[in-house]
């Protein structure tokens, strides 16, 4: 049976604040429907690195998920920068995706690097809490964060310990917020579970890979925008496989890839609930939980545009 409305056990807070973020912007920055809408988030995985293995993250296996010792060029994240100061970007800037972001060294200097070309955006940046120390609050909030999510696995001493912190350094619970991943399995360990695109299975909290595509769209590819630490922008965060890669931002402008042929292709599919291709062919996510201003713009934009015809999909 096609799981077409599984109802999730578990919706994480960051959802209603996070989607908020994205309209706000989208209604404030979108110029019309002769224009393509701007994305309202870019994410960046700054390394291949991360220093725990969760069961319910693709990195519980080393050999389907293994550490690589790379990381995102100071240069490249320059480059990526001049590129959105060209439209005064003022959305969300995240740091999260596939590792643990405060192993990228020079994190600091890219936060002040990204308020010195966009001092409008806001930056976040979710860790393990594994390095966070006052001394790192300071550095990080003192180069220009906005907000730090410490995703807490151990138990909940760990929330004493970080609110003595935040309280130490001066910070509001709106700046760093935390949040509870110690649950059991029947709670979803406090996360909004998904299978990774297909590379983990969860018994005990009901997560399986699928036996056939979900009939369901996905909003994902309409409003975000996600960089790998070798430039790849890749389809969405949940694709750890990197099955599709929409281009390189050492080869094209951010603008190039957000408004190509590729990512074109896989938002008129999933407009279509059609997820017959990889990844989203085993992907179990509910992309519906944000950004559906987003997909509405998009779709106006698609049918003024004189080829407004469905493309297959064809993964590079």
């Amino acid at each position: 049976m096609v799981d077409t409305e599984r109802e999730h056990v578990f919706l994480d807070p960051n959802i209603a604040r996070k989607g908020g973020e994205l309209e706000r912007h989208i209604r404030t920055k979108y110029s019309g429907p002769d224009a393509p809408p701007l994305f309202s988030l870019i994410e960046f995985n700054l390394s291949g690195l991360c220093n725990r293995k969760c069961v319910f993250c693709p990195r519980s296996n080393p050999e389907v998920y293994p550490n690589r010792n790379e990381h995102l060029p100071l240069d490249l994240y320059e480059k990526i920068m001049k590129e959105l100061a060209q439209t005064d970007y003022d959305g969300l800037l995240l740091y999260s995706a596939f590792g643990e972001p405060l192993l990228y060294k020079k994190i600091e200097v890219i936060i002040e690097m990204s308020k010195r070309y966009l001092p409008r955006v806001r930056i976040e940046s979710v860790t393990d809490g594994d390095f966070v120390t006052p001394k790192k609050l300071h550095a990080l909030f003192g180069a220009g964060l906005d907000t730090l999510l410490i995703s807490m696995y151990d138990g909940p001493e760990q929330e004493v310990k970080f609110s003595a912190m935040r309280d130490e350094v001066g910070l509001t619970d709106k700046q760093v917020i935390l949040r509870r991943r110690w649950l059991p399995p029947e709670e979803h360990f406090g996360i909004t579970l998904s299978n990774r695109a297909g590379m983990v299975e969860i018994p005990q909290a009901g997560v399986f890979k699928l036996s056939e595509p979900l009939k369901r769209k996905c909003f994902y590819p309409f409003y975000q925008i996600l960089v790998d630490y070798d430039g790849a922008v890749l389809l969405c965060p949940h694709d750890w496989g990197k099955k599709i890669i929409v281009g390189n931002l050492r080869e094209k402008t951010v603008y190039e890839l957000w408004n190509g042929r590729v990512i074109k292709r896989v938002r008129q599919s999933l407009a279509r609930a059609d997820r017959n291709f990889p990844p989203c062919d085993v992907c179990d996510v509910d992309g519906r939980l944000m950004g559906q201003p987003h997909f509405d713009k998009w779709m106006k934009y698609y049918e003024s545009q004189p080829s407004g015809r469905a493309l297959p999909v064809t993964p590079s």
